[in-house]
């Protein structure tokens, strides 16, 4: 985001100090063409030889102070600080576990009178909610009135987040930065393998740049005959996921200029070797595009994508994005994909501050913060310093529009240098951990002031890892036991079960069941996979049955889930919450109350379908809801395969 200056309406020739002031103000803050225009104009040569010895740096900062205050503007320091920017039209809450959702905004009639809360988080977690903010109403203070309400952990706004990174038009040929880091030392031993799955968190990536199409990664659940919507509602998600418009569109948006995330793909994994353009730090992985900024990123959708992508076997996540509030939902999203042994890699910022951005300022055991060198292997001005680790980041040439190359500058370049080595250590060492391949990046820095750990050596990390002990991966699901109500004549819908290694690294399994009316999605397949496990009727016995299903690595080593059907007179719904009453298959509610309601005997079927009155659709075993206006209406729910059933609510 740019900030306001004054300074820039004083008329100076270019012998003034204040014409040195305005150039360094740029420079500490790079401009983004995404948000800011033109780039600022160079420097001239003759000046820069002075840069931090000549006597008129001082008289610059009293310039600068005097400036502020005759503008009435903010101080050296707040000017830093980071914003922390929200959207205005919804918040996150968290709940409890066990809680039920909190009560709706007083009505003003121009909504829905029954209002699904979405879920944000995981659905094996306390929910994570979107509620809507009330016209007129300030999202702060809304979501300190709700946080008080009984039952709800934290409400917090969506916080929204920005690249970070600002481009030269001069290109440079060759790629220093490869150089600096000694990745060809590193390419000795491996280039990379397309086994290691890299999730690119940003605005889009164009996935036909030909120096980037053959390591795009495909979902091996798009080519299952019944993936789609009875794994979850992402319907196909071929090469990733768009969560800004909720499509499989991963490509940048309708600004061509866009190409943040293709950049970044590029610096992690160009296709190396194929006589074409560049070569990203790994030539041979498996690049996710999820596309999670427009202008701007939404802490909620980020969420989401971080989820995604850990569902979907991602190694390591690039984060060249920051500068919004702390969100306590992105964070547990980020914490949720270390405990599964994801790497998150994220940029330090472009505010040549001691305050790193969020989430690089986060502690957790899974996070890398990364600020930028530049050529002389020193941190750049305008990188924020105090991040762990450092990497190339100024002038670093990549892949933009398809068959295009570009020279950008940012710590959203130095970022995806440190992704692109952690995939390459994985490459080599699939049995890692992810504490191993951390400890291998941060022992392998190269002293660089400024950087808590220094800047990146290839070579030494890969040298690192070597020497780490290793250990065999064990087999983990995600649940060991699932519920089927079967009702007669019914098929009910299909439940998932998860499956991964405890360290990350992905195995070949074969999965069987003891009797035959199972039927499971895969049979057989590598690490980490989602299991759709169906009951078939036909073949079920009149009194129910229990079975098991067995999945078995490569060395022998198996985990186990119980199924369980019992036969039923129909699907019931059961609902949790104060003020609502289900009998007889009605639904009494009072106005300005909330609760879930959930089908009996469905676990955690995510292909469970809602539709509220006005035509709202709601997915998952549970729909948590407020009840906003007297009336009585209907609302469709379909928990069968092919099935419809109405379910009478009054609302009083």
């Amino acid at each position: 985001m740019r900030r306001d200056r004054c300074i820039t309406d004083v008329p100076v020739g270019s012998g003034d100090p204040l014409w040195l002031l305005e150039w360094m103000d740029e420079r500490f803050e790079p401009r983004d063409p995404l948000f800011d225009g033109e780039e600022p104009p160079p420097r001239p040569p003759k000046r820069r030889k002075a840069r931090g010895r000549s006597p008129v740096l001082p008289l610059v900062a009293a310039a600068l102070l005097l400036t502020a205050a005759a503008c009435g503007g903010r101080s050296a320091h707040d000017e830093h600080r980071p914003l922390a920017l929200h959207a205005t039209d919804a918040i996150l809450v968290q709940l409890e576990q066990g809680a039920t959702p909190p009560r709706p905004a007083p009505d003003d009639g121009s909504g829905p009178p029954i209002v699904a809360l979405v879920p944000a988080g995981p659905a094996d977690e306390a929910p994570l909610l979107r509620m809507r903010v009330p016209a007129g109403t300030d999202a702060e203070t809304f979501a300190l009135s709700v946080a008080s309400q009984p039952g709800v952990a934290f409400a917090e706004p969506v916080y929204l987040y920005r690249t970070a990174r600002s481009p030269n038009d001069p290109r440079f040929k060759d790629l220093w930065g490869l150089a600096q880091i000694d990745a060809p030392g590193a390419w000795r031993t491996t280039t990379g393998d397309r086994s290691t799955v890299v999730a690119i968190l940003d605005d889009g990536v164009g996935v036909s740049h030909p120096d980037l199409a053959a390591n795009i990664w495909s979902n091996p659940e798009a080519n299952a005959a019944d993936a789609g919507g009875d794994l979850d509602s992402y319907t196909g998600d071929r090469h990733g996921w768009n969560f800004i418009d909720g499509t499989s569109d991963v490509s940048p948006g309708g600004d061509t200029g866009r190409w943040h995330g293709t950049h970044v793909a590029g610096i992690v994994g160009a296709v190396g070797g194929n006589h074409l353009g560049i070569a990203g730090v790994s030539w041979h992985v498996a690049i996710m595009p999820l596309r999670a900024l427009a202008a701007e990123g939404r802490s909620d959708l980020l969420a989401q994508a971080i989820d995604y992508a850990v569902d979907r076997g991602a190694r390591v996540i690039n984060a060249s994005w920051g500068g919004g509030g702390r969100s306590r939902a992105l964070e547990n999203a980020i914490a949720r994909a270390g405990r599964r042994g994801t790497l998150f890699v994220a940029a330090a910022g472009n505010d040549s501050t001691d305050a790193l951005q969020f989430p690089a300022a986060l502690t957790l055991e899974n996070v890398l913060s990364v600020g930028a060198t530049g050529p002389d292997d020193r941190l750049a001005l305008f990188s924020n310093r105090g991040a762990l680790v450092a990497a190339p980041g100024v002038g670093i040439l990549s892949t933009t529009a398809p068959g295009q190359y570009e020279r950008y500058d940012g710590t959203s370049m130095a970022a995806p240098h440190v992704t692109g080595l952690a995939a390459l250590l994985w490459s080599a060492y699939p049995d890692a951990t992810l504490g191993q391949v951390r400890d291998a990046i941060l022992e392998s820095g190269v002293p660089v002031d400024g950087v808590q750990r220094g800047r990146i050596d290839a070579r030494h990390a890969l040298a690192n890892l070597d020497a780490a002990p290793r250990s065999n991966p064990k087999l983990r699901l995600s649940r060991t036991e699932l519920s089927f109500n079967v009702a007669e004549g019914r098929i009910p819908r299909a439940q998932l079960l998860e499956l991964r290694t405890d360290s990350g690294r992905p195995v070949p399994f074969t999965a069987t069941t003891s009797a035959p009316w199972l039927r499971l999605s895969v049979r057989r397949n590598d690490t980490p996979a989602r299991v759709a496990v169906r009951v078939d009727p036909s073949k079920l016995a009149p009194a129910g049955r229990e079975a098991e299903v067995t999945f078995t690595a490569a060395d022998g080593s198996s985990v186990v889930a119980t199924i369980a059907a019992r036969p039923v007179a129909r699907q019931t719904i059961a609902a949790n919450g104060m003020g609502c009453d289900l009998h007889g298959g009605v639904l009494r509610a009072r106005a300005g109350c909330a609760c879930t309601l959930s089908i009996d005997g469905a676990g955690e079927a995510p292909s469970i379908r809602w539709r509220l009155p006005g035509g709202a659709l709601a997915s998952g075993a549970r729909l948590h809801a407020q009840f906003i206006r007297p009336g009585e209406y209907n609302v469709l729910v379909s928990a069968d395969e092919g099935e419809v059933d109405a379910l009478k609510v009054v609302i009083q």
